[in-house]
């Protein structure tokens, strides 16, 4: 439900990741994320979720930057 009511700026955010550029094609991950709302199938939740904490992980663990502030808030700093 949180991310359904924040998908379409969500999806735009986790696509614009570099770490997700690399593995994913970026329209189809704005999709992904538009399309959680409350009818999607389980499972495109469940992708979104882990492309979502695969980019957050990627800027905290590979790129040592430390979190301040909400989701949104990380994955908008450059």
């Amino acid at each position: 439900e949180w991310m359904a009511r924040r998908g379409y700026h969500l999806g735009e955010l986790v696509a614009e990741q570099e770490c997700i550029k690399e593995i994913c094609n970026c329209v189809e991950v704005e999709k992904l994320f538009t399309s959680l709302d409350g009818s999607a199938v389980y499972r495109a939740g469940q992708a979104a979720w882990v492309l979502l904490f695969y980019a957050l992980w990627y800027r905290r663990h590979m790129l040592g930057q430390i979190p301040d502030g909400g989701v949104m808030d990380v994955l908008s700093q450059y």
